[in-house]
């Protein structure tokens, strides 16, 4: 039977580690809401929209080859989103007969981010420089989960950022050239050098 003390000490981590994480996601969201105020106060059209959950994905793990992370939105921003998302690239991100398009017209971005209890948390920020769209988007997710998604970005040299509804309804997929804006000492993490890749 295990001690009393034990269990007291296991939960007590457990919250500890509970409000580590609260307190990382409140930092988040006040990045979130101060880069977007930064943008508009130089006269971008600015959306920020924080995922209710953000999963890593890979093709060993999905029902499809497309990999990133996945942000899924609240139903009350997705109009938001695709709203912003239509503006900065000119076009719905689905095309005529129904399938998934990924399109450009956000070519810069930025990703502000921080770890802590096991998780990562981020901002991303993507530009679209005509006409002046920025769309800022936080996320967070367990990093134990997402090695699979790391691993096909370093051998792809390429990153994802995707994002859905609740029900899967696809709102835009950005692609990024420099996954280690994502992922910072992914290589030592792993043990991966430049060769290894080949």
């Amino acid at each position: 039977m295990p001690d009393i003390g034990e269990e007291t000490e296991y939960a007590d981590r457990l919250a500890s580690n509970a409000d580590q994480l609260k307190d990382a996601w409140e930092a988040t969201l006040e990045e979130m809401r101060a880069i977007a105020a930064e943008l508009e106060a130089e006269g971008w059209d600015v959306t920020a929209v924080s995922a209710v959950n953000t999963a890593p994905t890979n093709p060993e793990a999905g029902e499809s080859d497309r990999f990133g992370l996945v942000h899924v939105v609240a139903d009350n921003r997705a109009e938001d989103f695709r709203g912003a998302f239509e503006r900065g690239t000119g076009a719905s991100p689905e095309s005529e007969d129904g399938e998934v398009t990924e399109l450009g017209g956000f070519e810069r971005y930025e990703v502000f981010r921080t770890e802590a209890g096991g998780s990562a948390f981020q901002v991303t920020v993507l530009y679209a420089d005509e006409p002046r769209v920025a769309i800022v988007l936080a996320g967070g997710y367990e990093l134990a989960f997402a090695q699979g998604m790391i691993r096909t970005a370093i051998e792809r040299d390429e990153m994802y950022t995707h994002v859905q509804t609740l029900d899967k309804t696809h709102l835009g997929s950005f692609r990024h050239e420099d996954w280690e804006l994502f992922f910072p000492e992914a290589r030592q993490r792993f043990g991966i050098g430049e060769d290894d890749e080949e």
